[in-house]
């Protein structure tokens, strides 16, 4: 403030306390009466006499509750609200809306009448929503008797006064951030309260803002625009986080330029608050990191990589490396094509490519691209930076831009003075290639070639164990080297497997080998492989070995082929051939057995098929009857050994028993039906129940319920807790037949029924010859298990 200013309001302070009291001695002896406020027509007059003597400052008149009395031309300039406007309403209008909510006039009237005055520098909004920068005073003013009757708020418009202030403290802090990023690109100073940022031109060019937009100042918003879509938001949380608190504001993202290149920053900045702990300025400066950046990313491609693949085939190798050469350098597509014999067309082979874009397919005229572009692949390395001004591809420029490129880079293989292999690199822009970039490439088409070369050689020697190894696995045969001197010993897997060790247990003939082999057989192989060892006996050995599984303690049986290597006379290696040849073994005496029960069964067989055929033919009354009924028998043999066979004679479904012995009796018709549940009974009991349905079916066709159209036969079964063991309860009942009349004698085919299934099933069979039908009943054992040679003797008895 001048000094002219200062006397002037001075003056004025002296000429409002000379009203004032003036308005006083009115009020007292009731010259002046009615009034608003407290205030009459003539005192406010008065004041607005006085406060329009002042031009250059707004004079602010309150009452004692802080609303406005009056209001001078200067503040309506400054403000932009007339004086009817405000009078009448609080003072507080004038404050920032974030600041209301703090009651900053309460604080500066408070602070006035205890001090005399209050001095206030902030931020202040105009009617119309801008902000100003001001500098005031509040003074209170007070009657005869000393009490508070008002204040008078003093200030002006201070707001380029106070840009330059800051202008200057940010220069000091951009020298500063200078002095600490040796590689400074752009500054950048944020106004808070206007929301405006001034900013040089580099810092505009990396953020695609325009230079004289930027100097002459922009919100935050022009520039956030600016940044990478995948780092936005986070650099937003960032910013509103400083802002809250204040302090160092850093980090690295990307921006976008104008021409869409894209850019890595260092961001770094300070945001300062003011003594109410408000956010005033935010500089800073931004250092340009793409160089860095794309260093640290080809050389973490190229460990990626690696010196020795690790990727398998040559060809997935290959893709890998057009995989991080594309990711890498950020460009559109990476592939490789053949090229045919007269050097006309390409062939794609495999390609990489950004997310979204179609791989390129097929043959391609090479010329469609260029006239010239085949003779310059001819010279190993083609760059060209744009398609369409290039005179290498001008004149193809419609084939490139249709499949989305416009800058390239075409690597050519050539083996015996033609073209091979063609190695290309697209972008869907214009693009500088540096030397960087080039040398990046040639370093990984380098790796890939070298590394292809290396493969081949490898596939070549791999090709030759894995031929071994396949004859190794079609013989099931495992391998064992022992070194006698230093007492190591390798194997693969198939040994490990053949005895037992597990995958990643160290091996050793004391601690592993030996105690995986069975003891019975441990001094018989050990004898075997001493006289191997002796220099004169035979160094070949063969022999069989039990083994003993470590953890499950099973045994297999092992054939072992092996010769001792000797140095000199003395022995110094035991090679190995092993082979679990347990299930041979098992095999051979499975056959053994088989053979032996198969004679038993021929036997038991015979035997039974010669008592049916003395009993039947026996009782026959003629020897047609006699061949028919052994004939039917026999058929119901059969059926039931066909069944018995599907199993191994090891057990037979009850039902499949019933349905077959039921076959040739119609027991596919409605007539005979059955039903109980899913149970198995053995190859006896299977046989005699097969032989004793056929029996029962027979009687009814001939004497029973089906003799005639109207009898039915029910079969039922079910199985009940017995003792200790589960019961079997099986029924035959005819019914709706002819009368039923007890037979005067018993045939062999009643007591077939009758003694047979009581022995087989070793339970008890009853037949009741009811009037309404017979009925046969069953109630055995199931867990009943003879020896099937009783069979034939038990029928030989019936």
């Amino acid at each position: 403030m001048t000094g002219d200013a200062a006397s002037r309001l001075a003056a004025a302070e002296n000429r409002i306390a000379d009203l004032t009291r003036e308005n006083e001695r009115l009020r007292s002896c009731g010259a002046l009466d009615g009034g608003v406020d407290g205030h009459t027509p003539l005192s406010i007059a008065v004041y607005e006499t006085l406060l329009g003597g002042v031009s250059d400052s707004a004079l602010i008149v309150t009452d004692p509750a802080g609303r406005i009395v009056a209001w001078n031309a200067a503040a309506t300039t400054i403000f932009g609200w007339a004086a009817e406007e405000v009078v009448g309403q609080s003072a507080n209008r004038i404050f920032l809306p974030e600041d209301r909510a703090a009651d900053p006039l309460a604080r500066e009237m408070a602070t006035a009448i205890r001090d005399g005055r209050a001095r206030d520098d902030r931020w202040l909004q105009r009617s119309d929503g801008s902000r100003f920068f001001a500098r005031g005073e509040l003074v209170p003013m007070r009657g005869r008797d000393g009490a508070t009757t008002g204040f008078l708020k003093i200030l002006r418009d201070r707001t380029e006064e106070e840009r330059s202030r800051l202008e200057l403290a940010a220069s000091r802090e951009r020298l500063q951030f200078a002095l600490d990023a040796s590689a400074l690109i752009g500054t950048w100073d944020w106004v808070i309260p206007e929301d405006i940022i001034y900013a040089d031109a580099r810092f505009a060019a990396l953020y695609g803002v325009d230079e004289a937009e930027a100097a002459s100042g922009l919100p935050l918003s022009a520039y956030l625009h600016g940044i990478h879509a995948d780092d936005r938001a986070r650099v937003g949380e960032l910013i509103r986080d400083t802002v809250a608190a204040g302090g160092v504001f850093e980090s690295e993202y990307r921006t976008v330029r104008r021409d869409g290149a894209v850019r890595w920053v260092y961001a770094r900045g300070r945001c300062f608050l003011s003594d109410a702990g408000r956010p005033v300025r935010f500089p800073g400066a931004v250092v340009d990191i793409t160089h860095d950046k794309m260093r640290e990313r080809r050389q973490d491609a190229l460990l990626r990589l690696g010196d020795e693949g690790g990727f398998g085939e040559a060809i997935d190798y290959t893709l890998k490396a057009l995989h991080l050469l594309g990711e890498t350098l950020e460009i559109t597509r990476v592939g490789y094509a053949t090229v045919d014999p007269t050097e006309t067309f390409a062939t794609v082979i495999g390609e990489w490519t950004m997310p979204g874009l179609v791989p390129l397919a097929g043959r391609k005229r090479i010329a469609d691209f260029g006239t010239r572009l085949a003779d310059a692949l001819r010279q190993g390395m083609t760059v060209v930076e744009d398609v369409r001004l290039d005179p290498i591809t001008a004149d193809g420029a419609a084939a490139w831009e249709a499949i989305g490129s416009l800058s390239m880079i075409n690597l050519t293989v050539r083996e015996n003075d033609r073209l091979q292999v063609i190695l290309y690199l697209h972008h869907s822009a214009p693009r500088r290639w540096t030397a960087d970039e080039i040398g990046f490439i040639r370093e990984v088409l380098n790796r890939a070639w070298t590394y292809t070369r290396r493969r081949q050689a490898e596939c070549s020697l791999i090709e030759t164990e894995a031929r071994l190894r396949l004859a190794h696995e079609a013989a099931e045969m495992g391998t064992f080297d022992y070194d006698l001197e230093t007492g190591t010993m390798v194997c693969d897997a198939r040994c490990r497997v053949v005895f037992g060790i597990g995958p990643d247990e160290p091996v050793g003939y004391p601690a592993t080998f030996r105690p995986r082999i069975h003891p019975e057989d441990r001094d018989r192989v050990e004898a075997t492989v001493r006289r191997t060892m002796a220099s004169d006996g035979d160094p070949n050995f063969d022999l069989l070995l039990r083994t003993i599984g470590h953890e499950h303690g099973a045994t297999r049986i092992v054939h072992a082929s092996g010769r001792c290597v000797r140095e000199d006379g003395k022995a110094v290696r035991i090679v190995c051939a092993v082979r679990d040849v347990t299930e041979a073994k098992e095999a051979e005496e499975r056959q053994t057995l088989l053979t032996r029960e198969l004679q038993h069964r021929v036997k038991n067989t015979l035997a039974m098929v010669n008592a049916l055929a003395n009993q039947t033919l026996r009782r026959a009354s003629s020897a047609q009857e006699g061949l028919t009924a052994f004939s039917a028998r026999l058929l119901a043999l059969s059926h039931a050994h066909d069944i018995l066979t599907q199993t191994s004679w090891t057990s037979a479904p009850i039902e499949a028993i019933v349905s077959q012995a039921l076959a040739t009796h119609g027991g596919e018709d409605e007539r005979i039906t059955w039903d109980g549940p899913d149970i198995r009974l053995t190859a006896r009991q299977s046989l005699a129940l097969a032989l004793a349905l056929h029996e029962l079916a027979t009687n009814a066709a001939k004497y029973g319920a089906l003799s005639d159209d109207a009898g039915r036969v029910r079969i039922a079964w079910r199985v009940g807790p017995g003792e200790g063991c589960r019961s079997l309860w099986l029924e035959w009942r005819e019914v709706d037949g002819p009368p039923v009349v007890a037979p005067e004698r018993k045939g062999f085919g009643s007591r077939l029924i009758e003694q047979s299934l009581a022995t087989e099933f070793a339970g008890e069979v009853t037949m009741t010859y009811h009037p309404a039908g017979l009925v046969c009943l069953i109630e055995a054992d199931l867990q009943n298990d003879l020896d099937d040679s009783v069979l034939p003797s038990t029928l030989s008895d019936v």
